[in-house]
Order: structure tokens, then C-alpha cells, then sequence
């Protein structure tokens, strides 16, 4: 039973925005409740241990041969959530533990698998909240295209350094390119170049339409000049160190007992005229006896009826988490003359479109991201789709290719609604992710949901003020 029913916010879910938004409003002086059904943090961002994984596709229609969890029972799947759940994650499939499963609490497997762009609205986030004084990042080590002539990986240069070490094209090449991407990079505004176009759109110049959500080109170019060689930041868990809105005086509750049910406030109703002069909103949970009541609910369209994506409105992306225990090829180095390369421990590697399969995005990690234990690899694989598709009969070619023993297989289509959800009164709609750029871009987009969250709770309210005296530490 909670210490009251009466809350200005309450926050369904713990996913990174979700999460941002109710610390952020808690350290503003709200009194926020902060609910999440699930018996792990995170939401759609979260972390999963091996056992915990199998017990997540099995409740979104697995079948399994490992013990079924609670969380698989046909009343969560009667829920709001459950039933959205299962429509937007589907074709979900895993292979058993075998000899992992001693060790299965030992693994951090991502539903959202994202690298953290060093220039990024999450970094400008994690630094304004204090909260990057308690999170550890790592380089990523390398970016290989896989050259489908040759049927191996090719690394992408990651320095100036390294792309004149290169000997795949000629020195006059390798001047134009970097001419191209410091030009990219650069505040070309003021060029002279530039001089005498600066009334014509941006799509006018440079494409036969509008411009799509940012360059990124320039973004990344910008990002990799922020760290000492150019690789985009891999960021672990980060959305942990949001969970904790206690720390400003919130309160929690995670599983089965904070499933939620949501109505609107009614004069006839329990919350009585306050409420519905408020534009506030009721919620029922099995951990406190009478309604729960709120100026303001903040929720992802996943807590809502009818939030399932459909037909031409969603878009459908093919995922597989692997775990192999041999090392993969793509993450050797070539030794240098008179030096031994290290070998990397995290690495991404991008398979190309052919007039016969899509796009592929891979992100390996290693013991050094602490997402498995030694001598083992965790491999993500992505690829959109224009319908529905058995992503293991798509995905595990790859995964061959990438290399190593696998040990473990997790597969699973997510849709993602393409529009946006109207919200009911008294409803802040989180909007998840749902571009095809979820690795580089994922994670900002949630720090921007959180963000617009908070803003639209507090629209004059300033977004984790800095203490006085407090120096920025952006740079």
C-alpha cells in the first residue's frame, strides 16, 4: 500500500524517457509515482539477463523449453500492455541456455541495442543532471562494411591517420576526401561558398526534397571530432542511473502489483470535481486499495487501448541477440610491422543492400562492455523490413558470417508505429523510437521524449537547473 493517493505526476514505464522525465520532474518539486508492472527496469531499453530474455519472448508468444515465468500468464496478456506487447513484438524465438545457464545472471543482453553519440542530447542530459558523474563509457573500437566480393569485413578508417595508411585508393583521393569530410564538419554557414543561396531551402540545394530528421553526416562528423579518434561512445545500462527518482523524492513501484489501469477523472468519480477541474486522470493498481490520482500521467502508447500499430502505419525491424563463445573474425586487427595489435572488444559491422536482401546492422560486444563474461561476445543484428518476415530465416546467414560458436539465439520482429498517438486529456504521450537509425540515433530520441515530457508538464519549468556556482562541464 503506497504512503498516498494523490501524486502530480505519475510515470508509467521505466524506460530511458520515461525515466528522465520523472527524475527531472521530481527534482523540479513535483511529487512524482513512478510505475512499471515488469520485474525488471528499464522498458523497452532495458537490460536482460539470459533466463530473463527467454522469459520475455515467452510471454510475447515464444515457445520454450525453459520454465515459464509469471509474467507469461494470460492475465498480463488480457492488459492493455500485455496485448500491445504482443502485437508490436512477434515471431519471437530462443534457443535454450545449455551450458550458459550456470552462468546466466552474468549477462546484460539490450532490447535496445544503441550507441551513445558523444555530442548527443542524452550526453548534453547525463551532463546537466549530474548523472554522467556516475556512468562509465568506452570507445567503440571499430566499423567494418562487409565486402561481399572478398566475403570478409573491411574496416572503415577511424582517424586522418588511418585513412592515409590506407592503400585502397590514391593520394589525391585520400586529400579530397578529407577535404569533404572537414568541409562536412565544419561551421560552413559563413563560407563564401555559400554566399548569395542563403534564402533558398536547405532541400533546394541539396536534395530533390525536404531534408530528412538532421544531416548525419555532419552530426557524426561532429561527434567523432568531440573524441580523441573518430568512434561514435557505446554507453551501457545508462537509463539505470534515471531509475532512482527516489533520489529526488519520488516513488516507485515495479512488478505485476503496479500493473496499471487508466481512466479519466469524472465528477462522479471517486477523484471527485478536483480532479476533473485539474484535467487530472485516475489509475488502478493492485498495490494500493483506492484509485490513484494525478494532474498529469506520463506514459509511452504501450499503457494505452488500442496503442497497436497496423498496416501501412508501422515499421517492422528483424532482430536476433546472440551469444557466441569464441571470438568473432571481424573483431581481429591485422598486426602492424614491429607492433601486436590488440584485438577489439566492441565493434560494429554494417552489411550492405543487394537486389536480393536488405540492409544489416551488427553491434558486437565483448567482456569489456560487461555484458557477458570472459571469453564471450554478445552479437546484435537489425535489418528493416517491408513486411513480415521469420527473422531467423533472414538473420542467421549473417550471424554465420560474423563468426564465432554460438552458444545462444534469441529472435524477434518489433513494429513501430510511424505516427504519432493522439493523447487523451491529461495524458503526456512518450513517443518511442521508430526510424531506421535506432543504433546512432535511438538514444538521443529518448532523451528528447523525456525532455518534451517534462516541458509539457512544466512548460516554464527549467530542465535539471544547474546549481549555482556550478561550472559547465559539457566540454
Amino acid at each position: 500500500m503506497l504512503d498516498s493517493d494523490r501524486y502530480d505526476v505519475i510515470v508509467l514505464g521505466t524506460g530511458l524517457a520515461e525515466s528522465i522525465a520523472a527524475a527531472a520532474l521530481a527534482k523540479a518539486g513535483k511529487s512524482v509515482l513512478h510505475l512499471d508492472p515488469n520485474e525488471y527496469y528499464g522498458g523497452e531499453q532495458a537490460s536482460l539477463t539470459l533466463d530473463e530474455i527467454v522469459a520475455w519472448a515467452e510471454a510475447r508468444g515464444a515457445e520454450s523449453s525453459e520454465p515459464s515465468s509469471s509474467e507469461s500468464s494470460s492475465s498480463w496478456a488480457a492488459t492493455p500492455y500485455g496485448s500491445s506487447q504482443r502485437a508490436i513484438f512477434t515471431h519471437c524465438s530462443t534457443t535454450g541456455l545449455g551450458s550458459l545457464a550456470q552462468d546466466r545472471r552474468r549477462y546484460a543482453l539490450s532490447l535496445f541495442p544503441a550507441l551513445m553519440v558523444s555530442r548527443g542530447t542524452l550526453v548534453s542530459t547525463l551532463i546537466s543532471s549530474d548523472v554522467a558523474k556516475y556512468v562509465g563509457f568506452r570507445l567503440l573500437d571499430g566499423v567494418s562494411v562487409w565486402d561481399a566480393a572478398s566475403d570478409s569485413p573491411r574496416r572503415v578508417p577511424g582517424s586522418k591517420e588511418d585513412v592515409f595508411r590506407d592503400k585502397s585508393i590514391s593520394l589525391p583521393e585520400k586529400r579530397k576526401l578529407m577535404k569533404a569530410l572537414l568541409f562536412a564538419g565544419s561551421e560552413f554557414e559563413e563560407d563564401e561558398v555559400f554566399k548569395g543561396y542563403a534564402g533558398l531551402p536547405e532541400g533546394d540545394l541539396c536534395t530533390p526534397g525536404p531534408p530528412g530528421r538532421g544531416c548525419r553526416v555532419r552530426r557524426l562528423l561532429r561527434n567523432a571530432r568531440r573524441t580523441e579518434r573518430s568512434r561514435p561512445r557505446a554507453g551501457k545500462e545508462v537509463s539505470e542511473k534515471y531509475w532512482g527518482t527516489a533520489v529526488f523524492g519520488g516513488t516507485y513501484v515495479l512488478g505485476p502489483e503496479a500493473m496499471p489501469e487508466i481512466e479519466a477523472a469524472s465528477a462522479d468519480s471517486a477523484a471527485g470535481d478536483d480532479a476533473k477541474d485539474q484535467g487530472g486522470v485516475q489509475v488502478k493498481v493492485p498495490a494500493h486499495p483506492t484509485p490513484l490520482r494525478a494532474t498529469h500521467l506520463v506514459t509511452s502508447p504501450f499503457f494505452l487501448a488500442k496503442s497497436q500499430p497496423s498496416g501501412s502505419d508501422k515499421n517492422v525491424t528483424a532482430h536476433v541477440v546472440a551469444v557466441v563463445t569464441s571470438q568473432p573474425g571481424c573483431l581481429k586487427r591485422p598486426a602492424k610491422e614491429d607492433e601486436e595489435a590488440e584485438d577489439d572488444d566492441a565493434g560494429v559491422v554494417i552489411f550492405p543492400p543487394t537486389d536480393n536482401s536488405p540492409l544489416v546492422r551488427a553491434l558486437i560486444m565483448g567482456e569489456g562492455t560487461g555484458s557477458c563474461p570472459a571469453g564471450q561476445w554478445v552479437v546484435y543484428l537489425s535489418s528493416e523490413l517491408d513486411g513480415e518476415k521469420d527473422p531467423k530465416e533472414l538473420l542467421r546467414p549473417y550471424l554465420e558470417k560474423i563468426g564465432g560458436e554460438l552458444a545462444f539465439e534469441a529472435y524477434y520482429l518489433a513494429h513501430r508505429a510511424k505516427d504519432t498517438q493522439e493523447a487523451p486529456e491529461g495524458v503526456v504521450l512518450v513517443q518511442p523510437y521508430s526510424g531506421q537509425h535506432m543504433l546512432t540515433e535511438g538514444l538521443d530520441w529518448e532523451a528528447e521524449q523525456g525532455e518534451k515530457a517534462f516541458r509539457a508538464v512544466l512548460p516554464e519549468g527549467e530542465f535539471f537547473p544547474k546549481p549555482e556556482g556550478e561550472e559547465d562541464e559539457e566540454e
